[in-house]
């Protein structure tokens, strides 16, 4: 087979972090094109990322007879334009998170890569995570028991000054709850099941009308923290909380990350700073940190050396490896567009939350 002729949509600092070095570490695939709006961007990208066709236009790439497949790296408003462009015209298409501005938009996505027969990927990176791949090993195979509980803390200390598009909900739906809790909502769904309601709660405590320069700017519409509680169809529950706020959580920019299931027989936790390890603890016992055995390091069939480079960094390169294993091999990625709009159902719910100070069920209708 030929290799998977791959274009990047967003030539900014996630494609080349996470995505771009996947695709070289994968010998079944090739970048062909990369598409940004910032010129200068694109001629910087040709020398960091090797030549390769380049343009301004997404819709270049989506009429592309030469693309097969497109990761989609660009801001949250315009996701949902480009994914139908792409998927409409048969290119198999990953998205970065959120999929669009609310779930309506992101089970759009969803319908038209389904009924266009395209793989179709929403990019979860800590999904890839080898403790977190690990965790949801010893809850599905019954080493912690009944699962009842999961928690999760996202913890950022980001200044407070603006985040440009970021901070307008026309542009980003909204902040900490869209940008990094989605994540978690995800995989609590993954390790634990549906979510069946959920009480949620959101504040802004930096106005950001300031650029880092001193200039003025109009000033943030967006959460700054996030929480929910949440119950399982399951009749487990979950918290979740988030904030980029949290001063002293800076760690090398990777800041502070913790998520947990307890069972009826043992609970494990994942941290994002150590995805090498995990910490486990039985009843009567306690919590201790052990190493993910080797075959949780990468997910099977990647090339990625499991000990090599920056554990915190690597195991996203994985998410190149599995949107191009479902597109040679014929099958599903995952996680796919049906959870990224599962996870926006559940943010969107948690801002309906708080808007009627109440319990909302989740209602996550794909269609």
């Amino acid at each position: 087979m030929s290799k998977v002729r791959i274009a990047i949509i967003g030539a900014g600092a996630v494609s080349d972090y996470h995505h771009v070095p996947g695709i070289r570490i994968d010998d079944r695939c090739e970048l062909v094109s990369v598409c940004d709006p910032n010129e200068a961007l694109l001629e910087q990208r040709q020398k960091d990322w090797g030549p390769t066709k380049k343009t301004t236009d997404y819709h270049d790439i989506a009429n592309d007879p030469d693309v097969d497949a497109v990761i989609i790296a660009t801001p949250n408003f315009v996701h949902h334009e480009q994914t139908l462009a792409c998927v409409n015209a048969g290119k198999h298409v990953m998205c970065e998170k959120p999929l669009g501005l609310n779930f309506s938009q992101a089970a759009e996505m969803y319908r038209a890569a389904r009924d266009n027969n395209v793989r179709h990927m929403t990019a979860f990176t800590y999904r890839f995570a080898p403790s977190m791949r690990y965790v949801r090993h010893l809850v599905q195979s019954g080493a912690l028991g009944v699962p009842r509980h999961f928690r999760s803390q996202r913890f950022l200390d980001w200044p407070e000054t603006s985040w440009g598009w970021r901070q307008y909900k026309d542009k980003a739906g909204a902040g900490d709850l869209f940008d990094m809790t989605i994540h978690r909502i995800d995989f609590a769904a993954d390790l634990m099941g549906p979510i069946k309601s959920i009480c949620g709660a959101v504040a802004q405590f930096a106005p950001r009308d300031k650029f880092d320069d001193g200039r003025s700017c109009p000033p943030s519409e967006v959460d700054d923290w996030s929480s929910l509680i949440g119950l399982f169809e399951s009749g487990a529950t979950g918290v979740w909380e988030g904030s980029t706020l949290m001063k002293g959580h800076h760690n090398n920019g990777f800041g502070y990350e913790w998520a947990e299931v307890n069972g009826s027989e043992g609970s494990a936790a994942y941290q994002l700073t150590d995805p090498n390890n995990v910490i486990i603890g039985k009843h009567g016992g306690t919590m201790e940190k052990v190493p993910v055995p080797d075959e949780f390091l990468v997910i099977e069939g990647s090339p990625r050396p499991p000990h090599e480079g920056v554990p915190s960094t690597v195991f996203r390169y994985d998410l190149v490896w599995e949107f191009v294993s479902a597109i040679v091999e014929g099958r599903d990625c995952v996680p796919g567009f049906h959870h990224g709009a599962i996870a926006q159902c559940v943010a969107d719910s948690c801002l309906a939350s708080f808007d009627k100070r109440s319990w909302v069920d989740i209602n996550a209708d794909l269609g």
